[in-house]
């Protein structure tokens, strides 16, 4: 990850362990009155305990000792599960899925407006978090979808809450089979039942998209 991207997950990760206060509350609590200088990695690395406690603008009743846990371990990059991408996992890859979600635990993203996109991974030992993507800006010329489905082109499959028909022709064309789920979806219930899919029974038009007969049999991505 480049260290926009590092910068970006760790404050997104505060963020969501302090939902009761706006994103601009959190930010101006973490830049502790330096309103004028860009928060860095060095700036969130360097926030003590201490400070972070003496200056909280929020209810302190909320904060219990494993919240600020999480906080500080936030700060220094170590984020929950759901926003950890793994990345020592040795097996061959068997199938790959793009989720369109806003918090890394629900499909709850409209593709033709999603900023982030999910993918997991599958191998022999189940399904795993294998990459966090932002959609890049949109430059003048470029053509939003084709900029989003090039993002996940180099997966099997994409979950969306919504999706358009001419967004989901383009991410056809990519050779990504878009699914549409009811709101309220979490991405683990949806990976647990790709999990049974692979292991039970594979439908044909996903055996023909993966090329295999065998679903657990291994497969390498370029």
């Amino acid at each position: 990850m480049s260290k926009d991207d590092l910068l970006f997950w760790r404050l997104f990760a505060v963020m969501q362990l302090l939902p009761e206060m706006s994103p601009p509350e959190v930010l101006a609590w973490l830049n502790q009155g330096q309103e004028q200088q860009a928060i860095g990695l060095s700036r969130l690395q360097s926030l003590s305990l201490q400070q972070l406690q003496a200056s909280f603008p929020g209810d302190t009743q909320l904060m219990t000792l494993h919240r600020w846990q999480a906080l500080m371990g936030c700060l220094q990059g170590e984020l929950p599960p759901h926003l950890t991408p793994l990345t020592n996992r040795q097996q061959p890859q068997q199938l790959r899925v793009a989720f369109c979600s806003q918090d890394g635990l629900t499909v709850n993203g409209h593709f033709g407006q999603s900023r982030l996109f999910f993918i997991y991974a599958f191998d022999a030992s189940g399904a795993y978090l294998m990459a966090m993507r932002r959609t890049p800006e949109i430059l003048a010329g470029e053509e939003a979808n084709e900029v989003r489905a090039m993002l996940v082109n180099d997966c099997h499959l994409l979950f969306c809450e919504t999706i358009g028909g001419p967004a989901a022709a383009r991410v056809i064309r990519h050779n990504i089979h878009p699914v549409k789920v009811l709101p309220g979806v979490s991405i683990n219930a949806q990976l647990a039942a790709l999990q049974r899919m692979l292991s039970e029974h594979m439908p044909p038009w996903l055996a023909r998209r993966l090329g295999k007969d065998n679903p657990l049999e291994n497969r390498l991505f370029s």
